[in-house]
């Protein structure tokens, strides 16, 4: 029996499709289930469709999951190119910064399935080398990204710089899915203000 659909809004792969269909059921999956209850027989179930559609997609396991991870990772990494192009016009103004990069972390945390089903994929990437390999691309492009903010700012340091500011912003997002939906805002206002205003302050 199909689960019922949720009303929190989800990613969708480029070009959409059945394809897309599976990997937005897998994520509602991997993020209520955890990595145990990601199967090929449960995301049919969440998706409504006829069991064996997935696993017609999606070969092995490890074929979902890199689908997984690359669906995840091209939205996100979408979304932080489109700050990275106005964010590097006020890099160095840090109230304009805050704001842009909180507006960006509160519509990622609209979508908290999204990311449990990111934190869930990455503690077993390690133990998967074509997963890893796939958030080390994924990671090199976003550090990439943060690094023209960086050298906007007027910093000299951004092959250090960037990365702690993704690590931060990460620690910030994953914490606050774990606060109650409504403390989750104001944490994410207050956290990424703090952030900014400190690495401009460091400089």
């Amino acid at each position: 029996m199909a689960t019922t659909q949720t009303t929190e809004p989800t990613l969708r792969a480029t070009g959409g499709g059945r394809r897309a269909e599976l990997l937005d059921a897998a994520v509602s999956v991997l993020s209520d289930a955890g990595m145990r209850g990601l199967t090929h027989r449960a995301v049919d179930a969440e998706a409504g469709l006829p069991e064996g559609t997935c696993s017609a997609y999606f070969r092995s396991r490890e074929a979902l999951l890199i689908g997984l991870a690359e669906h995840v990772r091209d939205q996100l990494t979408r979304d932080v190119d489109a700050l990275t192009s106005s964010a590097t016009d006020h890099a160095d103004d840090p109230d304009a910064l805050a704001t842009e990069v909180t507006d960006l972390a509160l519509r990622w945390l609209r979508r908290p399935a999204v990311l449990r089903a990111l934190a869930e994929l990455a503690l077993e990437a390690p133990r998967r080398p074509p997963l890893l390999e796939v958030f080390e691309v994924w990671r090199t492009g976003i550090v990439t990204l943060v690094s023209r903010i960086v050298v906007a700012s007027g910093r000299t340091d951004a092959d250090v710089a960037a990365p702690a500011a993704v690590a931060a912003i990460e620690g910030v997002l994953a914490s606050a899915t774990r606060l109650p939906a409504a403390q989750r805002e104001p944490f994410v206002r207050t956290a990424i203000a703090v952030l900014v205003r400190g690495f401009h302050e460091s400089r």
